[in-house]
C-alpha cells in the first residue's frame, strides 16, 4: 500500500460512519466512475479474486428494509473458499474508506437486504461455488438520519467502542494493554484505526496481540454461523485493512502471513481463533 493511499484511507477511518439515510439524489456520473474504478481494485492479502460492481438496485427489484434515499449499491462475489470472507472484507472496506474520503456515505449490509434478489444480480444463486457475503449501500448522506436509523444506532450503541484493554494485548491474550500509551505511538495510532472499524452489530470481534515486530490477529466470535457465512470473518478482513492503512500512514510497512501466532499468544483463551499476522 502506497503511503499516499494509506494516508487517505487512515484519515477516512476517523471520519467513516454507517449511513442508512441518504438524500435521495442520484449518484453523479463522476461518482459512478469513481466507484467503478474503486471496485476494480481487488488487491488483498489472500490473493483471492473479488468481483465487485456498482448497481442501481431499483432496476433489479433489490432492496434493503433499513436504507432510505438511495438505490445504489456495491455488490459482488468471490469463490467459496477458505479466507473468502476476510478477503471480501478487506477489499470492500478499501472501497468504503476511499468513498468516504470523497464525501460519500456507505453502509455494510448482510442480514437486512433482500438477499435472494441481490444474489441473483451477482449470480451466486446459479453457482454454488461462489458467495456474496454482503452488499454496500452508497450515496450522498442526508442532513438528518431517519427515525429508523436513529433507533438502530441507539440499540447498537453505534458511536461507542469497546475499551482499549479488551481489544489490544501485549505478548498474549492474558495481558491487556491498559491504554494507547502502552505501545509504540505508530502501533497505537494503527490500533486506533482498527478500533474505529465497522462490524456486524458493533460487536468488534478483533483481538490484537503485539509482540516483537509482529501483531497477531484473533477472532472472538460472538455470533453463530449462519447460512450466509461467518460475517465476523468479514469484520476481521475489515480490521486487517484498517490495521494495514494505519501502519502504512506512519511509515510502517507490514507483511501479512498466516502460519500461526507467536508461541503462547492465545494464552488460555479457547474462544479466540487465530486469523493472521502482520510483521514489520
Amino acid at each position: 500500500m502506497e503511503a499516499s493511499e494509506a494516508g487517505v484511507l487512515a484519515s477516512a477511518c476517523e471520519r467513516r460512519r454507517t449511513v442508512r439515510t441518504f438524500d435521495g439524489t442520484p449518484l453523479s456520473p463522476e461518482a459512478c466512475e469513481l466507484l467503478e474504478t474503486l471496485a476494480s481494485n481487488d488487491e488483498n492479502p489472500y490473493r483471492i479474486p473479488v468481483e465487485l460492481r456498482l448497481i442501481d438496485a431499483e432496476k433489479f427489484g433489490a432492496t434493503s428494509r433499513v436504507i432510505r434515499g438511495t438505490s445504489w449499491y456495491i455488490v459482488g462475489s468471490l469463490p467459496r473458499c477458505v479466507h473468502a470472507e476476510e478477503a471480501f472484507g478487506y477489499v470492500v472496506e478499501r472501497l468504503v474508506l476511499a468513498a468516504t474520503a470523497h464525501g460519500l456515505g456507505t453502509a455494510w449490509l448482510a442480514g437486512t437486504i433482500d438477499r435472494p434478489a441481490f444474489e441473483h444480480v451477482v449470480g451466486v444463486d446459479r453457482d454454488e461455488n461462489r458467495i456474496m457475503p454482503a452488499a454496500i449501500a452508497v450515496g450522498t448522506p442526508a442532513p438528518r438520519a431517519s427515525a429508523l436509523e436513529r433507533v438502530m444506532r441507539s440499540k447498537l450503541h453505534a458511536d461507542e467502542r469497546a475499551p482499549w484493554n479488551t481489544l489490544f494485548f501485549q505478548g498474549d491474550l492474558a495481558h491487556p494493554m491498559a491504554s494507547p500509551d502502552a505501545c509504540d505511538p505508530a502501533i497505537s495510532a494503527a490500533f486506533s484505526c482498527v478500533r474505529l472499524a465497522p462490524s456486524a452489530q458493533n460487536l468488534q470481534p478483533w483481538r490484537l496481540v503485539c509482540s516483537d515486530g509482529r501483531i497477531d490477529l484473533f477472532e472472538d466470535r460472538t455470533l453463530p454461523l449462519r447460512s450466509i457465512g461467518d460475517v465476523q470473518l468479514v469484520d476481521m478482513g475489515i480490521a486487517m485493512l484498517h490495521l494495514k492503512a494505519g501502519l502504512a500512514r506512519r511509515g510502517v510497512h507490514g507483511t501479512w502471513s498466516f502460519d500461526g501466532p507467536v508461541a503462547g499468544a492465545a494464552g488460555a483463551d479457547a474462544s479466540a481463533t487465530y486469523i493472521a499476522t502482520i510483521s514489520y
